[in-house]
């Protein structure tokens, strides 16, 4: 029997490499966003908010409001996972709640990674429990619940594996992260998804495999931090997890359940005041 020529095996690769992240963006859509609220029900976000009433504060209406990115709850005592470049040069950080509302928070940085902080509040949401990462499969779905272009929405991508990513630091050795081939998003959105930057990646049981980064929507890819990175920024001494029921994220329903966690402030707007 004849032996296969080199040139066979490395073009079989070359096409498999090709073929499976594109059969992976099946465009599983989520329902477009619910509205925001009509500013008339602010008083209710304080109400049913997690937080307590003297931690919110209303927002300046006559200051410049920059959205940046989102947020998640890694503990109940208030401590919340969010990317560098959220507060980057933001003097007023703070949690969006809506209706004009929100909640200032204190940042702590971590030599060992610069890319990621912890906020800190005085009260937080139920926090996301954390994948065991042994389950992480190539070809495994993430979902990526946030606040892409300042609105609520959501993407959703399979794992192609790990991969190197720059950070645009010099002298600044790359990140490894996360691949994702984009596989839905929210209807109607169109453009970046920059803006889920700092937000978690779920499985499908809702367990957090890392912190979701930036895209390249020309390439039809997500990324995120690894299970190990997310451990050393998350894995706080107060964090204990509940294990209550955690609901089931599909290609179906991940809009849905995504609306519930933004609902709930497990996952949040950050948003940084200009002055």
């Amino acid at each position: 029997m004849g032996l296969i020529p080199d040139w066979l095996l490395y073009g079989s690769a070359v096409a498999l490499m090709v073929i499976v992240p594109g059969r992976w963006a099946d465009k599983s859509l989520s329902p477009p966003a619910p509205p925001p609220p009509p500013p008339g029900e602010a008083a209710l976000f304080a109400t049913y908010s997690p937080f307590s009433t003297n931690e919110i504060i209303s927002l300046p209406i006559m200051n410049d409001i920059d959205y940046r990115g989102t947020a998640f709850s890694v503990s109940k005592s208030g401590e919340w996972v969010l990317a560098r470049e959220s507060i980057r040069n933001c003097r007023y950080p703070f949690l969006n709640l809506g209706g004009n509302l929100g909640v200032r928070i204190r940042v702590q940085y971590k030599r060992s990674l610069d890319n990621y902080v912890l906020a800190v509040t005085e009260s937080g949401a139920r926090p996301l429990p954390f994948v065991d990462p042994k389950t992480i499969k190539p070809g495994m779905r993430g979902f990526m619940p946030g606040f892409p272009q300042d609105l609520a929405g959501e993407a959703t991508g399979r794992l192609i594996g790990e991969t190197k990513l720059k950070t645009g630091k010099r002298f600044e050795a790359p990140e490894t992260v996360l691949a994702w081939a984009e596989a839905g998003h929210t209807a109607n959105l169109t453009g970046s998804l920059n803006k889920l930057l700092g937000g978690p990646t779920l499985d499908a049981q809702s367990q957090v495999i890392g912190i979701t980064l930036k895209t390249k929507p020309r390439r039809g890819r997500l990324y995120s931090s690894t299970p190990a990175t997310l451990a050393k920024i998350g894995n706080t001494p107060s964090r204990s997890y509940d294990f209550e029921h955690e609901d089931l994220l599909t290609r179906r329903n991940y809009g849905v359940v995504s609306d519930t966690l933004r609902r709930e402030y497990r996952v949040a707007q950050v948003g940084c005041i200009q002055s």
